[in-house]
């Protein structure tokens, strides 16, 4: 039994929200740190080869991720204008 077993579930890419924007061609939207990740890139790669502390900063770098992106989602919320479900706010 692993501890890590379906903690990111929530992360999984929804079939429909893919479908959805395939053919979006988007210019100016920002970068998407979700996939290069804001503390693999700022701690050292020493630090990054015990297992236990990459582990833990991707913890660290999934918290930071989802406090930013709430902070988006409020933002097109109160704006009823932009689509609920649109996520190149900035």
């Amino acid at each position: 039994m692993s501890l890590y077993k379906n903690l990111l579930a929530y992360k999984r890419k929804s079939l429909y929200k893919v479908a959805r924007t395939r053919k979006d061609s988007k210019l100016n939207v920002g970068t998407d740190y979700q996939e290069i990740g804001l503390f693999q890139r700022m701690v050292s790669k020493h630090i990054q080869r015990n297992t236990t502390l990459n582990d833990f900063i991707g913890f660290l770098n999934d918290y930071l991720l989802n406090i930013l992106n709430g902070n988006r989602f409020l933002k097109g919320y109160k704006n009823y204008t932009v689509k609920k479900d649109d996520k190149y706010i900035r």
